[in-house]
């Protein structure tokens, strides 16, 4: 049976796809109040939200500003041709939104009912979190290297899993 265009919601059309790039020398991006803003020429924006667009493939470039709706205000491919104080801005807010400690070693971990209590030191400091179904918090970025979310969504990378001890090598392997 053939289905109508008519039945079918399509998608908005590829105009409103379109990317902006924002030129790095022509836009201020400061905070005012603890909340980040930005001006371009003659327009300016309360609130905008910068975000890695490849956040693990090139964090360093490539970087949205969003709205205080979510929605794209623009793209700077290389947020270092920006001024000083919005390079330091926009470094401060993805410095916060990707807080991602490095887990160093594995002081204790104990798998109760499908919950993993663990017990790490990171480059932060040691930290205590707990992980419900682990196989739908973790994330393999490679073979050797997965990101783990706690039940408060808090991130945690383990860069090498092969230089942790068994008990933690099994229960991470076993749940990819």
């Amino acid at each position: 049976m053939p289905i109508s265009e008519e039945a079918i919601d399509l998608p908005a059309a590829p105009s409103s796809f379109e990317l902006r790039l924002l030129d790095p020398k022509q836009i201020k991006v400061f905070s005012a109040m603890g909340v980040t803003r930005m001006t371009e020429s003659d327009r300016s924006w309360i609130k905008v939200s910068p975000a890695r667009a490849f956040p693990l493939s090139d964090p360093d470039h490539y970087i949205g500003l969003l709205d205080i709706n979510g929605k794209d205000v623009g793209i700077i491919y290389d947020p270092a041709l920006l001024d000083v104080e919005s390079r330091a801005t926009v470094s401060k807010d993805l410095e916060r939104r990707y807080f991602v400690p490095l887990v160093e070693r594995v002081l204790y971990v104990k798998e109760e009912f499908g919950t993993i209590y663990w017990t790490v030191e990171t480059d932060k400091g040691e930290i205590e979190l707990v992980v419900r179904n682990l196989r739908d918090n973790l994330q393999e970025l490679s073979p050797a290297r997965v990101i783990i979310t706690d039940i408060h969504g808090n991130r945690y990378e383990f860069n090498n899993v092969q230089r942790f001890d068994n008990k933690t090598q099994s229960i991470i392997l076993r749940n990819l």
